[in-house]
């Protein structure tokens, strides 16, 4: 039986490239977890945080009845007026208790590019990154720490021109973590 996995979150999940969305993480998580049969159901949506993400969390996630749940916000939430990490640290929880810890599993938001930085800083990144971390310890759910791995690497090596959304380059780079993470709920 296949076993269904949704990825959940915003433009960078839904793999966008030059302003629209293509299959890119979808496919390489899907190429990387074969043999093992899975039916991948990608709910990125460009320009979401977690606040939209609570907001459409029955229809993209719970009715889809999934396995796994990989939740991977962070980039948006640091622009949102009002945002703080504790609201932020909220929404990922509140996800966490709908969905069913033991089928979650995190990623931190991950790096952007000079032009990009001074809506979406590296330090208050790091800081969304570390409230995932956190959130992840509380919770006990798994966590790829994206930022810290994106953050030994160029960012022009792994960024598109945009300085915001990935190359699938790192997207390899980012399933080298996932994947080992995948495979253990899979069982």
């Amino acid at each position: 039986m296949r076993k269904r996995i949704v990825l959940f979150g915003d433009s960078i999940t839904a793999g966008a490239t030059h302003g629209h969305p293509t299959p890119v993480f979808s496919d390489k998580l899907r190429q990387a977890l074969a043999p093992v049969a899975v039916e991948l159901i990608n709910r990125g949506v460009l320009g979401d945080n977690t606040e939209g993400g609570l907001a459409r969390i029955v229809p993209d996630v719970l009715e889809h009845k999934p396995d796994i749940v990989v939740i991977f916000f962070g980039t948006n939430d640091v622009q949102v007026p009002g945002m703080t990490k504790e609201h932020y640290q909220a929404n990922l929880t509140s996800m966490i208790q709908q969905i069913g810890a033991e089928k979650c599993i995190l990623i931190t938001p991950g790096i952007t590019g000079p032009s990009r930085q001074e809506h979406r800083p590296l330090d208050l990144l790091k800081q969304y990154a570390q409230a995932t971390v956190k959130t992840a310890e509380e919770q006990q759910v798994p966590v790829v720490d994206w930022f810290q791995e994106a953050s030994r690497h160029e960012a022009s090596t792994i960024l598109q021109r945009d300085d915001l959304h990935y190359r699938p380059v790192a997207y390899d780079l980012l399933l080298e973590k996932l994947v080992p993470l995948v495979l253990q709920k899979l069982g």
